[in-house]
């Protein structure tokens, strides 16, 4: 289903089909997303990105969902549910955007509207978004959007290509 965010912002189910475009879109901002997304070394061509979107649509995850982030028409990012766990009620979400897309609050105006459409269409209680401690983009985009630092992830760090080691913060927007 797709979602309309804004008259600029659409939210499209992520699908194979939009390997080609997304690889691009991956090599333009390879260096700042790679910073911060470790998978981003990975995806090194069309059929790697495939594979990417492959791996996310079919995570056998519950409650998981994937989308692609328009603006202005331009793909310009994914934005996933990564899950919902039956047991907890926690959903997990990540994202990321091109290197142009960034600096215009589009994340921002993503979260206005997923949240209650998490809310509204899940049995979720809490929204939780992993961001390293480094990250201060995305902490900034979560936090305006409400949530609080929680923790860090036991597994104490995370090692980048860029040979950065930096822990992995749970941030929580509480829906109740």
């Amino acid at each position: 289903m797709e979602l309309v965010i804004s008259d600029s912002i659409t939210l499209k189910p992520l699908d194979i089909s939009h390997a080609v475009e997304l690889y691009q879109v991956i090599a333009d901002s390879r260096e700042n997303l790679s910073q911060f997304l470790p998978w981003v070394d990975y995806v090194i061509d069309v059929n790697s990105t495939k594979r990417y979107i492959y791996e996310r649509l079919h995570s056998g995850k519950a409650g998981s969902q994937w989308f692609a982030v328009y603006i202005e028409d331009r793909l310009s990012g994914v934005f996933g549910i990564k899950h919902i766990d039956p047991d907890s009620k926690d959903a997990e979400c990540g994202y990321w955007l091109a290197d142009f897309a960034r600096g215009q609050r589009a994340m921002n105006q993503v979260l206005t509207k997923i949240v209650p459409y998490i809310k509204n269409n899940s049995h979720a209680k809490v929204i939780e978004f992993c961001c390293l401690e480094e990250n201060l983009a995305s902490i900034k985009v979560v936090q305006r959007a409400g949530a609080q630092f929680k923790y860090y992830q036991k597994e104490t760090s995370i090692f980048l290509a860029n040979q950065q080691q930096q822990r992995l913060g749970v941030y929580e927007i509480k829906l109740t």
